[in-house]
């Protein structure tokens, strides 16, 4: 049995090696294709995968510590860039102003003169009024000071920016300036305490924040990670490529039925089966051939054109059982258009068209958190999708053989689908009279 189904490979690496155009187009191809989607996607892609820039007419008026550790705060977030002056001049208020209004820029910060001379007043009589209740000073002279008015930080806004970015920008705003009195009011008490208790030393620790937050994702899948260009299109395209190897492989099924060769082999004491495993164990073989080209060419050409180089991740062996139920898959769909399809034209117009389609809507194209919420849903039956999902899971999550389980076994049914249709239709539709 097993020599007949090696006689049955060998058969068809013979049929694939005199083709070698073919050949050329399987790993060839898909390679050109990946370095120019890479190059043509990298600027549009960067823009969206990392956090936008914003630009801030700042204006500080204060010139002092409030103002500082404002500006200081903007630029430590990552997400403002901070501008300052316009045409190689300081910006003033009314600049700032019109810039936005005109909708040359979206924000404007500006920060009153005199803003740290009002805070540190503020603060120091807060402290004296709270030692005032412990007897220090004299209560009733610090009792009767009011506190200045708050410091009133002007932020400008053009019309098109959405309210919950607005928030944000307060937020932060608000942030740097509660941070920055708490600090001062711990510092001015300690050196106040020093004051007026000559026993007390002051501490000799920094003022710092008592609540941090910590931000878990209590399962991997839950990790919101956008791919560079090298992630996504590499498998992206190996997927394309595997999948459209429908294409020699119905051209293969079609030239056996119209030359008469697949009815001499049924004549021979060599079950169907045989013949169609024998197809699916050489094409196997070109597809993680194929794979293993255009990961190469992620991780050693790519960045020859100033691309990212391309991570595996930390597990070989589900990159390895990824790559072959994708092959098993891709074969299993050429062996059921190629069995079903009656002409080369059938099978070249739908193979094609069917697989551009299930790219299309599997996220190989498009990226699937671009889609709209109905065509995410819409994506899920595809098996492409199944394979990009199995594929970021991999190279962007460091997931194991576990954790792309559903994946492999979606194109495991898959693949038993299109073979169990492949060969019930070869039963009921004779061959021999196509």
């Amino acid at each position: 049995m097993m020599k007949k189904y090696f006689s049955v490979c060998r058969k068809e690496v013979l049929l694939l090696i005199r083709d070698k155009a073919g050949l050329t187009m399987l790993f060839l191809m898909p390679v050109v294709l990946i370095i120019i989607s890479s190059l043509m996607q990298e600027f549009g892609w960067n823009s969206l995968k990392k956090d936008p820039m914003v630009q801030v007419l700042f204006v500080n008026n204060d010139l002092d510590s409030l103002g500082v550790t404002i500006r200081k705060g903007f630029r430590q977030s990552g997400s403002f860039e901070i501008i300052d002056s316009l045409n190689h001049k300081p910006i003033t208020e009314s600049v700032a102003r019109e810039a936005v209004k005109k909708g040359d820029y979206l924000i404007a910060i500006v920060v009153p003169e005199g803003a740290t001379r009002c805070m540190r007043a503020n603060v120091r009589l807060s402290v004296a009024k709270v030692l005032a209740g412990f007897g220090f000073g004299n209560p009733s002279l610090v009792n009767s000071i009011t506190l200045k008015d708050s410091v009133n930080v002007t932020i400008y806004f053009d019309p098109t920016v959405k309210k919950t970015f607005k928030n944000a920008m307060v937020s932060s705003v608000r942030e740097n300036y509660y941070r920055t009195q708490s600090e001062w009011t711990f510092n001015t008490f300690n050196q106040e305490m020093a004051v007026q208790m000559p026993m007390y030393k002051p501490s000799n620790a920094a003022f710092r924040d008592v609540l941090s937050f910590r931000e878990v994702f209590p399962s991997y899948r839950e990790v919101e990670i956008i791919p560079n260009t090298t992630q996504h299109n590499v498998p992206a395209w190996t997927i394309f490529a595997m999948f459209f190897i429908v294409i020699p492989l119905t051209q293969s099924l079609i030239q056996e039925r119209e030359g008469g060769s697949l009815f001499r082999l049924l004549t021979m004491p060599v079950p169907y089966m045989t013949l169609l495993l024998g197809k699916v164990g050489v094409y196997l073989v070109v597809c993680m051939l194929q794979t293993a080209a255009m990961l190469l060419a992620g991780v050693y050409l790519l960045p020859l054109f100033g691309m990212p180089t391309l991570v595996f991740g930390n597990n070989l062996i589900a990159l390895f059982f990824m790559t072959l139920v994708v092959s098993m898959a891709s074969v299993g769909y050429g062996l059921m258009v190629g069995t079903i399809a009656r002409t080369h034209q059938q099978a070249a117009a739908f193979g094609s068209i069917s697989v551009i389609m299930l790219a299309a809507i599997g996220g190989l194209w498009v990226p699937i958190y671009l889609m709209p919420p109905f065509m995410r849903t819409f994506s899920t039956v595809s098996p492409l999708n199944w394979a990009i999902t199995g594929y970021y899971n991999i190279f962007l999550r460091g997931g194991n053989l576990m954790q792309v389980a559903p994946e492999i076994t979606r194109l495991v049914l898959f693949f038993i689908f299109t073979v169990l249709v492949t060969a019930l239709f070869h039963k009921f539709k004779n061959p021999g009279n196509s």
